[in-house]
């Protein structure tokens, strides 16, 4: 009879290619999320919204500093500054991202100025928490 040979080592180059095949997988399937820049506490909701729509974004620091899309704008800069930015862009809708310790003056007043640049809709973005 014959005798059948031993392996005396085994072939780990298949599992290698499956693990870099999941590897692979996981990182084309998973999510990627943008990192908030902007250090800001923004109110909390029991209704979720999508943080992913492509809309023009204020940010609104608690201590007044105003950002339009990434781009700095302090707060004693005058609004045609602004204005410039929303006409022309022209936008339908704007997303306010604003913190939640800011003063409700300054957000009424930014809300009065896309008032009156015809903005139709304002999304305020606020942190979603589960109802228990």
């Amino acid at each position: 009879m014959a005798q059948k040979k031993r392996m005396k080592q085994i072939n780990l180059i298949p599992l290698i290619n499956i693990i870099f095949l999941m590897l692979i997988f996981f990182m084309l399937a998973g999510t990627i999320t943008k990192i908030d820049p902007y250090k800001i506490s923004i109110p909390e909701s029991i209704i979720k919204n999508d943080p992913l729509t492509p809309f023009l974004t204020i940010v609104i620091k608690k201590n007044g500093e105003i950002f339009v899309d990434s781009k700095n704008k302090k707060k004693d800069l005058k609004k045609e500054n602004y204005l410039k930015i929303l006409r022309s862009r022209k936008p339908n809708e704007v997303s306010l991202k604003i913190d939640s310790e800011t003063s409700s003056e300054l957000f009424l007043k930014i809300l009065k100025i896309l008032e009156n640049e015809n903005i139709k809709k304002v999304i305020v973005e606020t942190n979603y928490i589960q109802k228990k």
